[in-house]
């Protein structure tokens, strides 16, 4: 099981660079996301850190 703690730990430090990265113009040209896909995006990443977060709470206490 901690394992898949420490495995679920990377996802967050993944998601946030391909978010920022892909929603750049200047950097992914015509093929950059809008706004409503970084927005989602964005909200996917936060719920997932904020879920690694709550499962590290129970394992450490």
């Amino acid at each position: 099981m901690l394992s898949q703690v420490v495995l679920s730990l990377g996802i967050p430090f993944a998601l946030r660079p391909l978010v920022l990265l892909t929603s750049r113009e200047r950097l992914m040209d015509p093929l950059a996301n809008r706004r409503p896909t970084t927005v989602a995006a964005s909200v996917a990443a936060t719920s997932a850190t904020g879920l690694d977060a709550a499962l590290l709470v129970p394992i450490f206490s």
